[in-house]
């Protein structure tokens, strides 16, 4: 990066060179207002001053050399003053500033002996520098920030093609043999059509076209590029290939042309200026050339058939988790769910959907940059920041040409350049194809979960009434659930796995979790008739903060393990389904890495011979050194068989979750 932004800087003292060689009528306000622009953008000033006091120098003399210099620098100590902080951000202003310095200076150069005052020249200098310094601004802000913006911004693009024009016009005709004028002409013709297409390359050849008749004294110039261009661009329409096909088709159209009217063009200044320019061009670094949709590149995404396909398909999930939900309490008097509940998801969701961010323009002109070089075309980039304060990146992207590129491949480049970890999202295509479709990434957790089960049954032909869930829901959270039923066997297994099932769909619907469990609880109560009910121990880790929340109705301890330390969660509340009113006990831990958390149902428990259960586990987790939650849990499974003699008290099953940080 820092070697980039030297280039950049190099870059914009070799423009300043040439623009202090473009005099027009020996005077030259362009030098002044780029000057002055390249101090408004920030770039390094003092190098840009070096380089344009040299090109006044080689355009002009000693005496004008001096005279811009002393502007300048007077420019540059003025926008440099403290009181003029708050001015620098007004362009216009600022403009009006750098034109009456140019004015004033123009004037007490003519008040000198041997000089006299030429109104005309101070008004046209006073002008010129003050609207020039505006131009330019606006086209170093579009090379610096992005590049790729001068398709979208009429402001941008002027600014861009002014100050290339300049440039242009300061650039000698040539150097001893070497031909220059002509071959950054033809060049750059090259690259604009090849790099922005029709509109851009068009209004570049007619302007280049034009400095360059004026340079060389020849009206043929205009007539002849526009020939050409228009040429091998109607031969693209039906041709279709990158560089080389463009050099092929510019270079047999170039001699025809030349042969049928245009004598000049194959002169030997015309043809050494063509091989030139054709051979910087097949030269060039990839990112120079990479291509700029014109029509699409900037779009309204929110109003794009792409984004519209990626919202259908989010609120046919939504509709899919309500029909889950319906068909789990069909028949049933009533689920405890209201219009406000299911209202409240809904605004949730569609809010999630305006909360876009704006990129960084030099980040996402990298992304593009670096996607273009593998044939990927980006339409748009879309940043958003979710209720829960995480990136998510949209990309409506297409490959041009040749083989078909992972998602994957795009995600590492997104990355890389927003210095944020990035996952691809569900609903995300895998890969990029020849057809424009959302590549979807979220912001990467920086917590995981490896966890272990064992689940033993009191009898072993019969079905544990034991249940669990460990699966991911929404927004980067954690859910692990353990369900005990009342007794075993048959019944039970299917009142803890309806309790399991049920708070799954609601928490995946995006149900608040404490309403989430008054429902089931009421569900439960009025299904079973309190004759029946299920114990729930449910913990739900945030993987982005790792703050976790605990969740108990007539649960066993769940028990922590941080290093030497041991902490107990404990419950003395009301199973699930007993009745409807049923509190839950609830309680936030901060998890850290390599955290231990064991969740334990009753049976396990009870098949501890010794009075105090709580202190047995404690002395069997810190006597287990292990890292691992399947080598901890098969240690508590083991422990547990040996002091029951394989004659369990009830069904057992043991999750041990670990926290990790993300790789």
């Amino acid at each position: 990066m820092i070697l980039r932004n030297k280039l950049k800087g190099f870059g914009f003292a070799v423009i300043a060179f040439f623009i202090g060689n473009a005099f027009v009528y020996d005077i030259n306000p362009f030098v002044i207002g780029y000057f002055a622009a390249v101090c408004l953008s920030g770039e390094n000033a003092w190098l840009s001053f070096v380089a344009a006091v040299g090109g006044i120098f080689a355009g002009g003399s000693v005496y004008e050399a001096t005279q811009y210099g002393i502007i300048m620098i007077v420019i540059l100590i003025i926008l440099g003053f403290r009181d003029f902080i708050n001015i620098r951000g007004k362009n216009i202003l600022s403009a009006l500033i750098v034109g009456g310095i140019t004015a004033v200076g123009e004037i007490t150069s003519g008040l000198l002996p041997g000089n006299d005052l030429d109104y005309f020249n101070i008004g046209v200098m006073l002008a010129l520098s003050f609207a020039s310094s505006v131009i330019f601004l606006k086209g170093i802000e579009g090379i610096k920030n992005d590049p790729l913006c001068i398709v979208s911004d009429n402001e941008t693009a002027f600014g861009v093609l002014a100050l290339f024009s300049a440039l242009f016009y300061g650039i000698p005709m040539s150097i001893g043999n070497i031909i220059i004028a002509q071959s950054f002409f033809i060049f750059m013709i090259l690259l604009t059509w090849y790099k922005f297409g029709f509109g851009i390359g068009l209004v570049w050849t007619v302007i280049s076209s034009a400095i360059m008749g004026v340079k060389a004294g020849s009206t043929a110039y205009l007539p002849s590029f526009l020939i050409i261009v228009l040429s091998v661009y109607a031969l693209q329409i039906f041709i279709d290939g990158g560089r080389l096909m463009q050099v092929a088709l510019f270079l047999i159209v170039y001699y025809a042309a030349g042969f049928a009217h245009y004598d000049m063009l194959l002169s030997d200044d015309g043809i050494k200026a063509l091989y030139s320019a054709l051979l910087i061009f097949m030269l060039a670094p990839a990112k120079l050339l990479l291509r700029v949709d014109e029509k699409a590149r900037y779009y309204d995404p929110e109003n794009s058939p792409e984004w519209g396909r990626l919202v259908v398909n989010r609120v046919n999930s939504l509709a899919d988790a309500f029909k889950r939900i319906e068909y789990t309490f069909a028949g049933e008097a009533g689920s405890g769910i209201g219009f406000n509940d299911v209202g409240g998801i809904i605004e949730n969701f569609t809010n999630r959907l305006n909360d876009a961010v704006p990129m960084k323009k030099t980040v996402e002109a990298a992304i593009v940059e670096e996607l273009a070089a593998m044939e990927v075309l980006v339409r748009n980039i879309l940043l958003i920041k979710n209720q829960d304060e995480r990136y998510e990146v949209y990309i409506n992207a297409r490959v041009r040409r040749g083989r078909l590129v992972a998602a994957d491949t795009v995600r590492r480049i997104v990355e890389d350049k927003m210095k944020v970890r990035l996952l691809l999202k569900d609903e995300s295509r895998n890969i990029v194809s020849r057809n424009y479709d959302m590549i979807c990434l979220i912001e990467k957790p920086d917590y995981n979960c490896r966890t272990a089960v064992r689940r033993l049954s009191r009898y072993e032909d019969e079905i544990s009434g034991d249940n669990f869930y460990i699966g991911d829901i929404l927004n980067g959270q954690k859910l692990l659930l353990i369900a005990d039923g009342m007794g075993n066997g048959e019944m039970a297994s299917k009142d803890s796995n309806r309790l399991i099932d049920t708070l799954e769909e609601l928490l995946n619907a995006g149900f608040d979790k404490d309403i989430s469990i008054k429902i089931v609880n009421s569900f439960l109560a009025q299904r079973n008739k309190g004759e029946r009910f299920s114990t729930l121990d449910m913990l739900i880790v945030d993987l982005y903060t790792g703050y976790g929340r605990i969740y108990k109705q007539g649960a066993a301890t769940t028990f922590v393990k941080r290093g030497e330390w041991i902490e107990y969660i404990k419950s003395t509340s009301l199973p699930v389904g007993i009745t409807p009113d049923a509190a839950c006990e609830k309680c936030m831990k901060k998890f850290y890495a390599d955290d231990m958390i064991v969740m334990v149902s009753d049976g396990l428990l009870e098949s501890i011979i010794f009075e105090n259960k709580d202190d047995y586990m404690k002395e069997l987790m810190l006597d287990n050194n292990t890292l691992e939650p399947d080598e901890m849990a098969d240690e508590i499974i083991e422990s547990i068989r040996g002091l029951s003699g394989n004659r369990l008290k009830d069904d057992a099953t043991v999750i041990v979750c670990k926290i990790v940080k993300s790789l």
